[in-house]
């Protein structure tokens, strides 16, 4: 009975009372968290399931990986995108991951000396209203500034600041919002394992709120070493060539991936997107045929460019998990990505939401061409070594330093063997595509989506292009 105010206010009162009685019986809004998952030196030749044959309806990359169960079933359980660009040496990858933005607007295109500017706004940051976020593993954008990971928005960090001279020996960063830099020297406890354990620490922290965990694997980077004998399966030894060491490590991680997601409640997993991504292609010294080593890491070929991303997401439908995506995709894009998802807005100009391809993984590309760029020194320049890359579904466009181009086709040449210049040997179809990925190139309009106008080339260009009298073009930095 309502004893005081008038009719109406009684009726208000009954009301909200009404409306509090439902919204407790109805369930809690799913939470959004994060695990992104960053392998070190693993193009798509170090995870089994890309390459199956049996899977999606066409022949795999042909590479014989080492056993990476629990990265497979991630993909089983979500989306495999088998066309996702990085960049081509990990510090510019970490970088344009975090941000969305290329090098050119970062001014990290090099691991030399690496400092990702305080102004660039990270995942952490766009996150920090309503996540824990926590940064683990190999940060390698500092130049060694322990600080740095807090500075650009985490609540914690535990990991080494850059590469590592040993698995089991490793000095080992730890710093936060409410507490200051710890460094400890010699650490004893393998990289691999204290990277999930910490990560376990921080979901856990976390309790009731949603998180952000930025797992950054060391694994499996150099040194090549024998993992303990518990995460490997593979017969390995300090007797063992490269290419054998580089995939038990691995396995090694995988096999903790599998341990990290078992000390998660399956309520706590099924509110969160899991992302595995390699940071650029294989090393040279552990890529067997028919994959090129001298078009590895550190290269703007596709074994430098082409890394394995997978997305497991409360955001797919079950009867599109064990999909496969086949646009070309950025790493820049998780940026816009976890933003969608969030519901916040995206300023990063290079990044395009993969969320589309969740829901539906057999949508056409939606961004004009794939981007990727190496440049040193760090910087705006200007620069004594330069390559930039782009590609669309079948052509790719290589540029160098301003003095020599490759252009391939890569349904006809997928090792990028065959130089398809100079321009005067082009057929209609192929001069179209390569005056299209280099105005992309020049412009940096690769992110636009697809129908959206970019910048034209300049007429004189364009004309000269066209009757076969400018075989290299200088191009201009994009803003």
């Amino acid at each position: 009975m309502c004893i005081a105010g008038s009719a109406s206010q009684c009726s208000l009162l009954l009301f909200r009372l009404l409306l509090l009685g439902l919204l407790a019986a109805s369930p809690a809004a799913a939470r959004d968290n994060f695990l992104v998952l960053m392998a070190d030196d693993v193009g798509v030749d170090g995870v089994n399931i890309y390459s199956r044959d049996d899977l999606y309806g066409h022949l795999g990359e042909g590479a014989n990986p080492g056993p990476t169960p629990t990265i497979d079933q991630l993909a089983l359980d979500g989306v495999l995108f088998r066309n996702a660009w990085a960049n081509a040496q990990c510090s510019p990858a970490r970088a344009a991951t975090l941000t969305g933005r290329h090098g050119v607007r970062t001014g990290i295109g090099t691991p030399g000396g690496a400092f990702l500017p305080l102004s660039e706004t990270t995942l952490a940051e766009l996150l920090g209203a309503t996540h824990e976020t926590s940064a683990i593993g190999k940060w390698h954008i500092s130049a060694g500034d322990g600080d740095h990971p807090i500075d650009q928005g985490f609540d914690y960090y535990a990991g080494p600041l850059s590469n590592a001279g040993s698995y089991f020996s490793w000095t080992k960063t730890t710093n936060s919002e409410s507490s200051s830099e710890q460094t400890q020297a010699d650490y004893a406890t393998y990289i691999t394992t204290d990277n999930v354990q910490e990560a376990r620490d921080q979901i856990v922290a976390a309790g009731e709120s949603a998180w952000f965990v930025w797992l950054a694997f060391t694994a499996p980077h150099a040194p090549f070493h024998v993992p303990p004998d518990e995460l490997t399966t593979i017969a390995v030894s300090g007797a063992s060539n490269n290419a054998i060491k580089w995939k038990a490590a691995i396995e090694a991680m995988d096999t903790e991936i599998a341990w990290l997601l078992g000390q998660i409640p399956q309520s706590i997993l099924d509110d969160t997107t899991i992302v595995f991504i390699g940071d650029n292609g294989s090393p040279s010294s552990a890529t067997e045929a028919p994959f090129l080593s001298q078009h590895a890491k550190g290269s703007v070929y596709e074994g430098g460019l082409n890394v394995p991303l997978i997305i497991r997401s409360p955001h797919i439908d079950p009867a599109d998990q064990g999909s496969e995506s086949l646009a070309f995709v950025n790493h820049t894009d998780l940026f816009a990505t976890v933003a969608e998802i969030v519901g916040a807005p995206s300023t990063a100009v290079d990044s395009l939401s993969l969320l589309p391809y969740l829901r539906a993984p057999s949508l056409a590309s939606q961004r004009r061409c794939a981007f990727s760029e190496s440049f040193s020194p760090n910087g705006s320049g200007p620069y004594n070594d330069e390559q930039r890359a782009a590609r669309d579904e079948r052509y790719k466009l290589i540029w160098r330093d301003g003095v020599y181009e490759e252009f391939f086709d890569l349904d006809q040449d997928r090792w990028e063997e065959q130089n398809l210049l100079p321009f005067a040997n082009l057929d209609p179809t192929e001069a179209a595509a390569y005056l299209a990925l280099a105005d992309s190139i020049d412009h940096g309009t690769c992110a636009l989506p697809v129908g959206v106008p970019a910048v034209p080339l300049p007429a004189i260009v364009l004309a000269a292009l066209l009757l076969g009298s400018v075989a290299i073009r200088q191009l201009p930095r994009h803003p």
